[in-house]
């Protein structure tokens, strides 16, 4: 018997579902969320609470990422409190120190001082990729569900397809196979998408480094903060949420999705939408009923292929060095893959106001999968050498060094001073990164929100993994909108429709 009845359910941790609540419950359905505690945005270093990740935000003038804002009405919070990366990002090769800037004849001038009988192709290699990466503002900003849901939107999108870079195409061309600069286009694309570098598609790689260069937007709080803001929203609009509950089966009723049973007290909560915000297969090992073929396309054959390997620290403002951009890729060596410690992204963020004197940094690179279920061993042996490139852009690290740690790999924060030797913390799961097979909707998308059963939809870094926090807002709205079917009801506080507009 159901405990309770709520309009949507939305299970899991992954961000995409806390962004479809807060959307939903902002347009007057019940909304409980989760299990959002499982999968937790901040952890424990020693006492001190650290982010996992940063937040990075795309540009806030797109009309993407200006719908979702407004509709949940913090636009004016995140203006103050995620300023633009400026320059765009900042690329460290071994004998090279470079920032990519998103005006001409700046970007021209730094480049042209590193690469000066390349920069002509240099330019074109980057035109191409904006050019291409301009192609999905129309999609990505209309009102089509991404991954397409139904007949006429597929073929809408296999129209704009047509329009896209064919799959394979090398939009780098201008430049020789070996160019130590495809590293450099190549690399936001490698550390922020949910894709490895190798599946990656080419309108994937250059959406991120368009993103990248143009400037994301650093949220203060990092991923945490992000989390907590929409936590607040979803509230704001009289959502719920649970803790320390585990989902472990999906109740059916009459071949729909109809409740979530749920432990430690095998209680059983009712819906009429059950959204799943985390991995399909853990969805579908909870699903008594096996999902029908129909409504599953193009999205077929996602598969773990790494994991995103993040090290997250706290320093005073001395220890950041003159000409540091926030944002920067270490690089070891161009021509080997973007793996590892060959590749990682460090970024500066904010300090919180009321603490001024400890800036939060974090170092993040792409760990191959059969290595890290190898055993304890690879992470630990990972986290010395990934400190060893951070060392690289951070010289003075271990004199100002306030707290180090990693919420992934299981070990003790490192805290210089430390009066009692600092305790680990049982690690949470790494997010997963895909290899992918073709043909994928518009090479970005993975798999569809409607896994077969009705009134069960599938939330998440799957759905689009060849964007990066982008993808995610896109799954959030298109799952929102099928949930509502396409209109956009708000309510007053007796419950009142109020407006009814098109989504």
């Amino acid at each position: 018997m159901d405990t309770n009845f709520y309009d949507v359910i939305v299970c899991g941790s992954e961000l995409a579902g806390l962004v479809s609540a807060a959307l939903l419950a902002r347009r007057g359905l019940r909304v409980l969320l989760l299990g959002h505690d499982t999968d937790r945005p901040s952890f424990d270093a020693g006492g001190i609470a650290l982010s996992r990740a940063p937040a990075l935000l795309p540009a806030l003038e797109s009309q993407l990422v200006g719908r979702v804002l407004t509709e949940l009405n913090c636009v004016q919070v995140v203006r103050r409190r995620a300023p633009v990366l400026s320059p765009g990002f900042q690329v460290v090769m071994p004998r090279r120190r470079f920032d990519l800037l998103a005006e001409r004849e700046p970007a021209r001038r730094e480049l042209g001082r590193e690469f000066p009988g390349d920069i002509d192709a240099i330019e074109a290699a980057m035109d191409r990729l904006v050019a291409a990466s301009g192609l999905l503002d129309a999609p990505l900003g209309s009102e089509l569900t991404l991954p397409p849901d139904g007949f006429w939107e597929r073929r809408e999108v296999a129209r704009l397809e047509s329009l896209l870079p064919a799959p394979g195409t090398d939009l780098l061309a201008p430049l020789p196979a070996g160019h130590p600069m495809r590293a450099a286009l190549a690399a936001p694309g490698a550390m922020s998408t949910a894709l490895v570098p190798g599946d990656l598609g080419t309108v994937g790689e250059a959406r991120a480094f368009d993103q990248a260069r143009r400037g994301l937007h650093r949220l203060e709080g990092g991923y945490a903060g992000l989390c907590a803001l929409l936590l607040e929203r979803l509230e704001t609009f009289s959502g719920e949420r649970r803790e320390k509950v585990v989902p472990v089966e999906v109740v059916m009723k009459r071949g729909r999705a109809a409740g979530i049973r749920v432990r430690p007290r095998d209680e059983t909560i009712g819906c009429q939408h059950l959204i799943w915000a985390g991995p399909a297969p853990a969805m579908l090992a909870i699903c008594p009923e096996k999902p029908a073929r129909k409504g599953r396309d193009g999205g077929e054959g996602l598969r773990i292929n790494g994991y995103r390997y993040a090290l997250s620290m706290l320093v005073p403002p001395d220890a950041l060095p003159e000409g540091m951009a926030s944002r920067v890729f270490v690089i070891g060596d161009p021509a080997r893959p973007l793996v590892e410690d060959n590749a990682v992204a460090i970024t500066v963020g904010q300090p919180a106001p009321r603490d001024p004197g400890r800036v939060p940094v974090w170092a993040e690179c792409l760990l191959p999968a059969p290595a890290v279920d190898a055993g304890p061993g690879y992470l630990r042996a990972m986290r010395a050498r990934v400190r060893k490139q951070i060392g690289r852009v951070l010289p003075f690290l271990n004199q100002h060094l306030i707290v180090l740690a990693s919420p992934f790999d299981g070990l003790p924060p490192e805290i210089p001073g430390s009066a009692k030797a600092p305790v680990a913390t049982p690690p949470i799961p790494m997010p997963a990164v895909y290899a992918a097979e073709r043909p994928r909707p518009l090479d970005l998308g993975g798999l569809p929100h409607a896994p077969g059963i009705k009134n069960l939809w599938h939330v998440g870094r799957e759905n689009l993994p060849g964007l990066s926090l982008e993808g995610e807002l896109v799954s959030a709205w298109s799952v929102a909108r099928l949930v509502t079917g396409g209109t956009t009801a708000k309510r007053d506080l007796r419950g009142r429709d109020v407006l009814l507009s098109e989504g």
